[in-house]
């Protein structure tokens, strides 16, 4: 096997880590995107890997392979079943000069196969929001290094890692960000303020897709954290895990439960949620799921916000993050939209590989 990174035709081989929802949505993306694209814009796919194996070609994995890996995916199998497949721990080997990696996992552990990539000249696009939520001095790296980058990890495919880059570089200042920056608890908070209980607002969001196969995962509120962090130090205060105060939508005792026993016990939740909704209400204001970050820290948890307001008046599970800066102080810049759902995710993250893949071939 060749070892230098570089496929024939002197490209960036792409190499994504994750094949669930949002890793099979961008493969089906980057096909489409190669059919309609120009030969020196194509983006060339030297390697998939699932938590059970990878499969890898020195060039550029075939159309065949490459259905081969979805049709197996799609039915609830592993990368290991498909022809040629090669065992994960092989995958370190791999990660070769000029390569560029893609992680849409929600994995701790890649950032092992993550920074060799930097080290080696190559570039990292993440869906995955861990690495830069690690500790500052084990996250540092991904927000000060050219090419990287994650747009999809705040807002799926809303242009907020962008437009926030894109003020500091013009010399802006940060002030104040507030958010609300979760699909699905935005989605169960709608859905209680027309009336739904608790959970049935939740069975919806679960049933509907927005919400992880453990929902506790998005209720205990430590991805909106993650989040908040994120734009936290993108925004030049780096500010560490522990600065976050993060208000889970259940009891402590329920995180000791099984998913099952989880699921038997949520309906004891639907008056607490329906009284904060119905106090809410009673003060003319809505319910939501907010994140507020300052220089010094970030809290998040449920707020009442105002019914005409720009978060109050978010439906469903859309997204609103509202940057106050030097720039736009009286008036706070907005960007809101659809922040859930794979197809959105994989969009952000083509994005970031198409421009990563300009700036690299340019070597700016």
């Amino acid at each position: 096997m060749k070892n230098d990174g570089h496929v024939s035709n002197g490209k960036s081989p792409v190499i994504l880590l994750g094949m669930g929802q949002v890793g099979r949505s961008l493969l089906h993306l980057i096909l489409d995107y190669n059919e309609k694209a120009r030969i020196p814009e194509k983006i060339v796919i030297a390697g998939i890997a699932d938590s059970h194996a990878v499969v890898f070609d020195d060039n550029e994995l075939s159309q065949q392979m490459l259905a081969d890996a979805l049709t197996s995916k799609k039915a609830g199998g592993s990368l290991e079943q498909v022809s040629g497949a090669q065992p994960l721990s092989e995958i370190s080997s791999l990660i070769t000069a000029g390569a560029i990696i893609v992680d849409v996992t929600a994995s701790e552990d890649t950032v092992s196969l993550l920074k060799p990539a930097l080290s080696r000249r190559g570039g990292v696009v993440l869906a995955n929001k861990r690495p830069l939520a690690a500790a500052w001095s084990q996250a540092e790296v991904f927000f000060s290094h050219p090419y990287v980058r994650y747009e999809a990890t705040v807002g799926a495919g809303l242009p907020v890692i962008s437009t926030l880059r894109s003020l500091i570089s013009c010399g802006d200042s940060f002030s104040s960000i507030k958010g609300v920056l979760s699909g699905t608890l935005g989605y169960i908070c709608s859905e209680m303020e027309r009336g739904a209980l608790y959970s049935e607002a939740l069975l919806s969001a679960c049933d509907r897709g927005y919400a992880e196969p453990d929902p506790r995962e998005d209720l205990m509120g430590a991805d909106v954290a993650r989040k908040a962090l994120i734009l936290a130090r993108s925004a030049g205060w780096p500010l560490e895990p522990d600065d976050i105060d993060v208000e889970a939508m259940f009891p402590p005792s329920f995180s000791d439960l099984t998913l099952n026993q989880f699921q038997d016990q949520i309906h004891t939740l639907d008056q607490e949620y329906a009284l904060r909704t119905q106090e809410a209400q009673n003060a003319g204001k809505t319910l939501r799921y907010v994140a507020k970050i300052d220089r010094s820290g970030a809290k998040v948890g449920l707020s009442q916000e105002e019914r005409d307001s720009i978060l109050g008046a978010l439906g469903g599970p859309e997204n609103a993050v509202i940057f106050r800066t030097h720039f736009y102080n009286d008036v706070p810049l907005t960007i809101s939209g659809p922040g859930a759902g794979p197809l959105v995710t994989a969009a952000g993250v083509l994005g970031d590989i198409i421009d990563l893949s300009v700036h690299m071939r340019e070597g700016q």
